[in-house]
């Protein structure tokens, strides 16, 4: 993610950190973190869009709307909802600094919205996991890839129930985790960019 090139999520503060040090950091890494953010935000906006291309092929390799099809759109729609209002919740803390009377509260709800993405992120690699095994429209490593992805992002919600380390709000299960995801993006969009060579040959 774009935040990792200026700031990475490893040496942010503790969630369970006093303000003044939040605080602190957010205002002396301002414009990294205001940068970050914002590459950030437009990556997920780009997810959306090949998510859309997905989608489309989803529908017509089963002939009609599906319930895993439409779990697809549910989930990544949903994931980039709170992917996005977790950047906007970091982005108003960073802006404000010190204007800011209660920064914890925007710091966590920042990573809360990035970790609780995982459960719609499941449901849209596991949909698309078990179509894609079913009608092999795409290679089925693409599958298992989303599959893998789609169980990591359910162990992204421990990091609910762990105060440090790792697993925690602000470890670096964080972005350990979502880099499975991006994996599965690449991964899935160089196999379509393959499968449509043909089609754009026999269609000369």
């Amino acid at each position: 993610m774009g935040s990792l090139l200026f700031a990475p999520t490893w040496e942010f503060p503790g969630t369970n950190s006093p303000a003044t040090q939040i605080t602190a950091y957010v205002v002396q890494h301002r414009s990294a973190l205001l940068a970050g953010v914002v590459l950030d935000a437009v990556g997920v906006t780009l997810w959306g869009v090949f998510a859309a291309g997905v989608w489309v092929r989803l529908r017509r390799v089963s002939g009609r709307e599906s319930v895993l099809s439409a779990c697809f759109a549910f989930g990544f729609i949903s994931l980039a909802t709170l992917l996005l209002a977790g950047f906007l919740a970091f982005l108003v803390l960073t802006y404000r600094g010190r204007g800011i009377s209660d920064p914890r509260v925007l710091y966590d709800m920042a990573f809360g919205l990035l970790a609780i993405s995982g459960a719609p992120t499941a449901v849209a690699l596991g949909s698309y996991a078990v179509l894609t095994w079913r009608t092999r429209h795409l290679p089925r490593w693409t599958a298992a890839l989303a599959a893998v992805s789609a169980a990591a992002h359910v162990v992204l919600l421990a990091s609910f129930l762990v105060a440090s380390g790792f697993f925690s709000l602000e470890g670096q299960v964080i972005t350990v985790i979502p880099g499975t995801l991006f994996v599965w993006v690449l991964a899935t969009g160089v196999a379509m960019l393959r499968a449509a060579q043909p089609d754009a040959i026999l269609s000369r």
